[in-house]
């Protein structure tokens, strides 16, 4: 068959690569100048780094086999986790029921309550329950309305902006469970950039960047049409990350919970915690990310006006943080980062009529398929379980007649 995939992320490229692997003549379509999606790179040094931050756990089954089946596991490295919280003008380290029981912000009852509760989470697996219910409601239940104040609602409405209090307890479900039962991290030397790069090279067909397709064309030269873009029946929120690079050394940690409401940043990672700063000349290499609506607000602020209110934040989380330090920056926007998880979620269809711009007259309903991190139900959206949606679609796609 002749199969389009319309975009270049992983998803597509999995599906792409698996397919070719088929015998299937596979042409992938994307519409930016480069492959890989949120994980895609960009240089600094030597090396690829994620405009995107990136880690795998060592519970991700899918990429991890991929990698092994793609000659890259030696390329993959695991390492400690080292993880913060930042709360009322204090750093708190987070890593383990040690850390909780120091934790000074919560009473001894909260912070029992919150560890019984991710031990709760950690081994339950029966997520169906959860997912009538919003985050909200059930965290201030169960975990009382301290910690749900101090922990989860900073950390929701950093993720959801305005949408927060509609998200589903089925999704934080599976963030806590899916990240509760993993050891280490993950980080592949070289940047995640080798694992697109390596599936592209195994696709045998043709990558064609900076090209938007027209749908309804392309569907009649090929057989199949598989589309990995956001779908219109969900809604999303964007992205933006500030990156920059300093040989000053803010933290011992790698991640850093913001669990401030007025933050301008849900997170902040000094990356080179996670991964030897030899990578990248001996610099630190530094992240800033949050989630927030596709258009205005700080969507339409310029890149000074975004550097300026993230780093004098930062000021105030490290005093000692100085401006003057930083070697280079950069400042990434994603629109359709996230899709808003609400309770009693509608997976999108697979052969979605809504990506159609005219009725079917030929009863090839079947023809044009979909695979995105929005089909990705009740985990979070991710590298692994992109890797999955590109592995199952692959195989509906060549199962199913022409």
């Amino acid at each position: 068959m002749k199969i389009a995939i319309i975009g270049a992320g992983m998803t597509g490229l999995v599906a792409g690569y698996r397919l070719s692997q088929k015998g299937h003549q596979v042409t992938i379509f994307e519409k930016s100048s480069d492959i890989g999606g949120l994980m895609g790179g960009f240089k600094i040094g030597n090396t690829s780094l994620e405009k995107a931050y990136h880690h795998i756990f060592s519970t991700d089954n899918y990429i991890i086999n991929l990698t092994k089946e793609l000659g890259l596991e030696k390329k993959l490295k695991w390492h400690e986790e080292k993880t913060a919280l930042y709360y009322d003008k204090k750093v708190y380290p987070f890593m383990g029921a040690k850390d909780l029981l120091n934790f000074k912000p919560l009473s001894m009852v909260a912070k029992i309550r919150l560890g019984l509760v991710k031990l709760w989470l950690q081994y339950d697996n029966n997520w169906h329950k959860y997912e009538s219910v919003t985050a909200v409601e059930w965290m201030k239940k169960w975990c009382g309305d301290s910690a749900y104040k101090v922990i989860w609602e900073p950390l929701l409405r950093g993720k959801f902006h305005d949408k927060y209090q509609v998200v589903s307890m089925a999704w934080l479900w599976a963030r806590i469970h899916t990240r509760g039962n993993s050891a280490k991290l993950g980080y592949f030397e070289g940047g995640f950039r080798i694992v697109a790069d390596e599936l592209a090279k195994k696709i045998n067909g043709k990558i064609i960047l900076n090209k938007v397709v027209d749908l309804e064309k392309i569907e009649k030269d090929f057989d199949k049409v598989l589309y990995t873009g956001p779908s219109k029946e969900v809604e999303y929120l964007g992205a933006i990350n500030v990156v920059f690079t300093s040989k000053q050394s803010l933290s011992p940690y790698y991640w850093h919970n913001i669990n401030d409401v007025k933050s301008p940043f849900l997170c902040f990672i000094q990356h080179t915690n996670l991964i030897d700063k030899k990578e990248y000349g001996d610099k630190n290499v530094y992240y800033m990310g949050t989630y927030l609506p596709n258009e205005g607000g700080l969507m339409d602020k310029n890149d000074e006006q975004i550097k300026k209110l993230f780093f004098d934040y930062l000021k105030k989380i490290f005093p000692k943080f100085d401006e003057k330090l930083i070697e280079e920056n950069w400042v990434w926007k994603f629109r359709n980062a996230q899709h808003v998880v609400t309770t009693n979620y509608q997976i999108p269809e697979l052969n979605p009529s809504a990506l159609r711009a005219s009725p079917l007259d030929r009863g090839d309903e079947n023809k044009i398929f979909q695979a995105n991190f929005a089909m990705i139900y009740p985990e979070d959206r991710g590298t692994n379980f992109a890797v999955r949606e590109g592995e199952k679609v692959a195989v509906l796609i060549q199962s199913d007649p022409q």
